[in-house]
């Protein structure tokens, strides 16, 4: 198959071919005849995919190339010169471009069953299945072609993964009237990548920064040249977030079945083992994250040294991180690359590797199917479950922290000498019944037709990613700036009064601010449940012929209750702690003013703990400004399917889908952003205020989709020739534009338009920070001569209704077959040939709908498509059975 290409402003990694060779085996028989029998099928894959990157120049290889000895821009470029340099070796932006990098894997799917017929009312089977993988050192990541040091391992890695599971299973009749069926069965998955290069993961955004600040020149030693800049970021080093994973899962059942009279009655009981360890990590070396030393009495930086800079504590991480390489303004902002290199760490983890969590899920159901009358069936069924998830890992780190109030009343958390101890919590959700009820009726009395209704509740059995998340202990950093890229040297701040250590002041510069994660553990808040949703569903079947049949149905699905990690400071609270007044700043940004400086509205604060609750229930933490809607997640359907069996040589099924997908919770995965942490997404980390308002419009949600059509014919002809087609139509999903998260940095969050950005400017004459200057220009933010230590914030926006953009294109695709069989004395070889999208049709099917690359960044790739249809495929195969 062969992909459309994306092109990208920032640069883009495409798929060029996929090429797959798929075997199967398969053979079965009796060990022992009617008593003992055995199935094996073994069924190898091997796909190689072509990956190239999008071919651009980069814009700061001139001025890498030129700069000359002792120049500003040799201190950016030139790491022979400078220790604080990052270096540009190649025009094009991706080295890539122009040849294509094969990525391989192997897939190899087996199946091994024994069915044992011990006597006529009992039967014993044992399965064995799995699809264990491999991926050879390559570009295993879609982004690997996006390194500049591709040649040399850049973004490359080797891969395994898959599960091995068994089962044994025992079917039952110990009367007419009495059946069991039991079962033991495990699970064994696993997840790993090792980078080719244990480096950090460095993402080079000075292109991008200089391009939105509106540069025009950069000067090699000798005054400015005149160029042209794009906003191409490009990649290098290891490839960052590593998760290598291991699940286990072994789980108890036993069913039972009893009929008595017209009620035929199933129960049971189930038991579920689990084990989950997932040891997230970054590539590189350790390096030792900087934690700010404050006085615990005071809240002032501690100088006990007196060397002039605030004192630190050294925290040596677990394994490295990701970086962004970034730069200032400069003293003349249309003069690119005149501002020293920051390398800003984004994530990094500290404390040891926890081992595995558990969880288990123990429940019990029983169902009554009961024939009121011969045209008439009830069925009623109640099911219980409890499950009690449990973290893993105690450890301690050499730093110690609290919060601190301030005279105005300000609380913030500081970093203090000592050591900080953390244990894993775990949780029992109990009580959870859910009941389910279905009525069906005969309307004509001859078993050709049938009127039916059902509801039901279903609770979520939460997946042991909470485990990790929540209950385990995940302390790490958002952000540190460096100003070399070893990662040796943090960047400063202000310079201020300080205390000594003892009772007495001094002056030192303070460090940039340092963002941590983890530090406070997740709780629990009293009374949380696990989630739910409510299912009404009807319909009406009936025979058309006595080959075919018309079915209408409808569906209604609702989320009753959800689980969320929430937190209960706004983000304005903690926006007017660092911009504002608590800071040093003349006032609060939000709610403050000269004569009112600290806000009432949206007292300043520090972000909050963790608090695992009900969000828009009573099981919610209390203390905040603002409240937490309730999650809203409405699913109807109505379906339209046709059946027409196998006969006079031709077959057809058909279903037609309307359906609405209305609300402002997506669920456990967010289709608008590819968060996969259920039950812990950013959906309700902040509870509901102006800066969050769009997270909480209701309004079509992303996996919406209005319109789905399938129709798939099959026709034999007498020569054996069978011809089958697949059509399929599926209007387009919501597009809504998205705002990057103002306290999370990340792209992809917040459904909103227009931003308007604040920065405190200084007075013309110089001095500290008077006048908060609002903008919707970011570029003019960013080239401000008056802007006071380059930190941008987003103020306000205009929140927008979900679908703002309009829809994806509709997708059409038409697949078609064709088998014909040849028989030799008893064996038969039949010869299969698969065209998928035979006209090539290449709608977009996903846009870069993000405003921003990241807080205050903008994308330049904005409304751009950047996937596409899958082309046109074939596939020839050959099936020997013997």
């Amino acid at each position: 198959m062969r992909l459309f290409e994306v092109k990208l402003d920032a640069g883009a990694a495409n798929i060029v071919d996929t090429d797959v060779n798929d075997l199967a085996f398969s053979v079965g028989g009796p060990f022992i005849k009617d008593k003992l029998f055995y199935f094996v099928a073994y069924n190898p894959v091997f796909s190689t995919s072509h990956l190239t990157a999008q071919s651009l120049a980069n814009p700061a290889f001139d001025a890498a190339s030129n700069c000359v000895a002792a120049s500003q821009c040799e201190s950016v470029f030139s790491e022979t010169a400078s220790a604080t340099a990052f270096g540009v070796s190649s025009a094009v932006a991706f080295p890539s471009a122009g040849s294509t990098l094969d990525r391989k894997r192997t897939a190899d799917n087996y199946a091994l069953k024994f069915n044992w017929m011990a006597s006529p009312k009992h039967q014993v089977e044992l399965s064995f299945f799995g699809d264990p993988a491999t991926g050879p050192n390559g570009p295993q990541r879609d982004n690997s072609p996006r390194y500049t040091d591709f040649a040399s391992g850049g973004g490359y890695s080797k891969i395994r993964f898959g599960s091995d599971n068994q089962a044994l299973k025992w079917n039952a009749v110990f009367t007419p009237r009495f059946f069991m069926e039991a079962q033991v069965a495990h699970h064994d998955g696993i997840f790993r990548e090792t980078s080719a290069l244990d480096q950090y993961s460095f993402t080079d955004l000075r292109n991008t920064l200089e391009f939105f600040r509106g540069a025009t020149s950069y000067d090699p030693g000798s005054g400015p040249v005149p160029f042209t800049l794009s906003p191409v970021s490009t990649r290098s080093g290891g490839i960052g977030f590593i998760s290598n994973q291991d699940d286990t899962n072994t789980q108890y059942s036993v069913k039972l079945t009893s009929v008595l009279g017209s009620h035929e009655v199933k129960y049971g009981l189930e038991y579920d083992d689990i084990s989950y360890r997932d040891t997230a990590t970054y590539t590189g070396p350790s390096f030792n994250v900087q934690l700010p030393v404050s006085d615990p009495a005071t809240g002032a930086p501690v100088d006990a040294d007196a060397n002039g800079v605030q004192d630190t504590i050294s925290v040596p991480t677990r394994g490295g991180g990701t970086i962004n390489v970034r730069n200032g303004i400069g003293t003349d902002p249309t003069v690119a690359y005149d501002s020293a290199n920051r390398f800003r760490v984004t994530r990094a983890r500290l404390g040891p590797q926890n081992p595995p969590t558990s969880a288990n899920e123990t429940a019990f159901f029983v169902q009554d199917t009961w024939s009121v009358v011969p045209r008439v069936t009830v069925k009623a069924g109640l099911r219980y479950s409890s499950e009690t998830v449990k973290g893993s890992g105690s450890f301690t780190l050499p730093f110690g922290t609290q919060n601190f109030t301030d005279p105005s009343g300000v609380t913030s958390r500081i970093f203090t000498a000592g050591t900080s101890s953390y244990a894993p919590n775990e949780y029992t959700f109990d009580g959870n019944w859910a009941p389910r009820l279905g009525v069906t009726w005969d309307v004509m009395g001859t078993g050709k037709s049938r009127l039916y209704a059902n509801w039901g509740r279903y609770f979520e059995r939460v997946p042991n990613d909470l485990a990790v998340r929540a209950f385990s202990n995940e302390v790490g950093i958002s952000r540190q700036e460096f100003s070399d890229r070893a990662l040796t040297t943090p960047r400063l701040g202000a310079t201020g009064t300080c205390s000594d250590g003892g009772l007495g002041t001094n002056t030192c510069t303070a460090l940039a601010p340092v963002f941590t994660q983890g530090v406070d553990q997740t709780s629990v808040q009293s009374g949380t449940k696990l989630p739910y949703e409510d299912e009404l569903s009807g319909g009406f079947a009936f025979e058309v012929t006595p080959n075919s049949s018309f079915e209408v149905r409808a569906i209604y699905r609702t989320q009753g209750r959800a689980l969320e990690d929430v937190q209960v400071n706004a983000i304005e609270q903690i926006q007017n702690f660092y911009y504002g007044y608590s800071y040093g700043y003349p006032y609060d940004p939000f709610g403050g003013t000269p004569s009112t400086p600290q806000s009432t509205a949206y007292p300043a604060t520090t972000f909050g703990s963790y608090v695992l609750a009900n969000p828009g229930t009573r099981h919610v933490p209390s203390g905040g400004v603002s409240n937490f809607p309730k999650p809203v997640r409405r699913y109807k359907a109505l379906e339209l399917i046709y059946t027409k069996r196998f006969s006079d040589n031709w077959s057809v099924y058909a279903n037609y889908r309307f359906a609405r997908l209305i609300g402002n919770y997506e669920g456990l995965f967010r289709n608008d952003n590819g968060q996969s942490d259920p039950n812990v997404t950013s959906l309700y980390d902040f509870p509901n205020s102006p800066l969050m308002s769009g997270q909480f419009n209701s309004g079509p949600l992303p996996a919406d989709v209005t319109n789905v059509l399938h129709v798939y014919p099959s026709y034999t002809f007498h020569s054996k020739l069978r011809l089958g087609a697949n059509f399929s139509w599926a209007s387009g999903v919501p597009r809504t534009s998205l705002l990057a998260h103002p306290i999370y940095q990340n792209s992809g969050e917040i459904p909103g338009i227009n931003p308007t950005y604040a920065y405190w400017v200084t007075p013309p004459l110089g001095g500290p920070p008077t006048t908060l200057r609002k903008t919707k220009n970011l570029s003019a933010a960013l080239t401000d001569p008056d802007a006071f230590s380059g930190a941008i914030f987003l103020y306000s926006y205009d929140p927008v209704k979900r679908g703002n953009l309009g829809r994806s294109p509709d997708l059409v695709n038409f697949d078609v077959h064709a088998d014909y069989p040849f028989d030799f004395g008893k064996s038969k070889v039949t010869l299969m040939l698969d065209v998928f999208n035979l006209f090539q049709t290449q709608e977009a099917t996903a846009y870069e709908d993000t405003i921003e690359l990241t807080a205050g960044v903008t994308d330049p790739d904005f409304l751009k498509p950047v996937q596409y249809q899958a082309p046109r495929q074939w596939r020839l195969a050959a099936r020997w059975d013997f």
